[in-house]
């Protein structure tokens, strides 16, 4: 290297900003000349002060923030920790494959763990980037790397000077363990879904020297070290928030989806588009949240259900739980029957009569398929009732989303309530109780998930039966609510379908 080149590598090792516009050719979105030369701190720079972006040739503004930031930290002017809340869409995996790639041409034998909650999050996202970026980095530089399924390599030497994919699990918290040197550049992608356990462990490589430490994610969790990086940890961090609204890569449509399907008071419009954490109402110190509010949820005059009905039942035995048939239709539900002894021969009697009475398909009645429930099915078929055994701790249709399927019916649930699904007959308020103590948080991977039974009865709460009989006939994908209703987007009013 000729002492040009030096001078140049110098100044790369303090600028990734200046390493992506001379790798890539990528120059920051650029400013209007009413704000260029403003001395401000990068969190305080706003969308409306930029000129149009031109794809291919700048860096968004928000990227640009993140630049800055690491900027920052290199110099000493600001801290070593980076935290960023993200709505979808908006560049950050992109900047981060190139920060990662930086980091490893500018600092010898440097060390860089990444990690994510999911393999898809690890290799399908953040992984995947890093690989395209190389691919498209120049010859010279491209060829001093080797990029593998888990691992980025310098070739000069591979032992000690890499970038490292694992996913990062609480059974198997060694994803960002066992890493020491004197540069080090820690990545947690989708942070809000790692378990406090994998951060604890990597707190000891956080003291040392040039080490920096950047985690974003969508904020789905309102509890966990992600979401303390910006409330009770805060002064530790710099911290910055990215709204998919003023991103000039986010595709509009996306954002109208997520309005017309979720609607923007919901938490997937805070989380998905705002860069929010979900609404902090009523929090309790683990991080759940009511699943329904008292206006959430209606209760009518006791009319006949009309059209096609379904049925759920949630079996119990000789314990303290009572079994609890509930019926609905497209716009409200009763429970109908309550048996505080049973045994699934007199639940699969009682059900065969309610089915036949009221004309309910096989395919439409749901038996929770736990415990007592698990002979009712058999019972039923015996008499050639084949309904539907459900086991709710099974994977959700989506996947991505939910925990479970009891995670997935309960939010269908709620859904069907907002749209002013109604509870009917008298044992209405004694449902509407029940559904008012159902409590959800953002778990493992940012997936909704419903506060399970047995913690709900170590935390004092009967359990809710009659609510859970009702969540099953929430199960099938279709099942969810009125489908006129989904598409005008307005609540519907079974008062007035039935006076018609």
């Amino acid at each position: 290297m000729n002492q040009q080149d030096i001078d140049l590598y110098r100044k790369f090792q303090k600028s990734p900003i200046l390493f992506i516009e001379k790798t890539w050719g990528l120059v920051p979105q650029p400013l209007l000349s009413e704000f260029d030369g403003m001395q401000v701190n990068p969190s305080e720079l706003k969308h409306f002060m930029f000129a149009p972006f031109i794809k291919g040739k700048h860096l968004t503004w928000q990227q640009w923030v993140l630049l800055l930031c690491i900027e920052q930290s290199i110099s000493g002017k600001s801290k070593k920790r980076i935290a960023i809340e993200s709505g979808q869409g908006t560049g950050k995996t992109a900047v981060l494959a190139m920060v990662i790639i930086w980091f490893l041409f500018c600092h010898k034998d440097a060390r860089v763990p990444c990690t994510a909650p999911t393999v898809e999050q690890m290799y399908d996202a953040l992984w995947r980037e890093v690989y395209l970026w190389l691919d498209r980095a120049p010859k010279g530089i491209k060829e001093l790397f080797e990029w593998t399924s888990d691992l980025l390599k310098v070739r000069e030497r591979p032992e000690t000077w890499f970038a490292r994919a694992r996913t990062a699990r609480k059974e198997k918290p060694e994803a960002l363990a066992g890493i020491h040197g004197d540069h080090i550049l820690v990545v947690v992608d989708e942070a809000s879904g790692v378990d406090d356990e994998i951060f604890r462990i990597a707190e000891g490589m956080l003291t040392g020297g040039n080490v920096i430490f950047i985690m974003f994610s969508q904020h789905q969790r309102l509890f966990g070290y992600f979401h303390s990086a910006f409330t009770s940890d805060k002064e530790a961090y710099q911290t910055l928030s990215f709204n998919s609204l003023e991103s000039p890569v986010v595709d509009k449509k996306f954002t109208e989806r997520i309005a017309e399907k979720y609607g923007t008071d919901s938490d997937v419009w805070r989380i998905q588009v705002l860069g929010q954490a979900p609404k902090a109402d009523a929090v309790d110190e683990k991080g759940y949240v009511p699943l329904l509010n008292d206006e959430d949820i209606r209760v009518g005059p006791d009319v006949p259900l009309v059209g096609q009905k379904r049925l759920g039942i949630d079996p119990s035995g000789e314990g303290s739980d009572t079994t609890e048939w509930t019926e609905r239709d497209s716009y409200k539900a009763k429970n109908c029957l309550t048996e505080k002894i049973s045994n699934s021969l007199s639940i699969a009697a009682k059900t065969q009569a309610l089915m036949d009475l009221d004309k309910i398909d096989d395919n439409k009645t749901y038996v929770d398929n736990f415990g007592e429930g698990a002979n009712v099915a058999v019972e039923l078929a015996k008499a050639r009732k084949f309904v539907k055994a459900i086991n709710v701790g099974l994977p959700a249709e989506d996947s991505e989303r939910f925990l479970n399927k009891r995670a997935e019916a309960f939010w269908r649930l709620r859904e069907w309530c907002r749209k002013g699904g109604e509870l009917i007959g008298e044992h209405a308020g004694e449902l509407k109780a029940e559904l008012l103590v159902i409590k959800y948080r953002y778990g493992s991977g940012g997936r909704i998930q419903i506060m399970s039974k047995e913690d709900m009865r170590k935390a004092g709460i009967k359990s809710p039966n009659k609510a859970d009989s009702l969540m099953l006939t929430f199960v099938d994908p279709e099942s969810n609510y009125n489908y006129k209703a989904e598409e005008s987007n307005e609540p519907f009013d079974s008062h007035a379908i039935i006076s018609f």
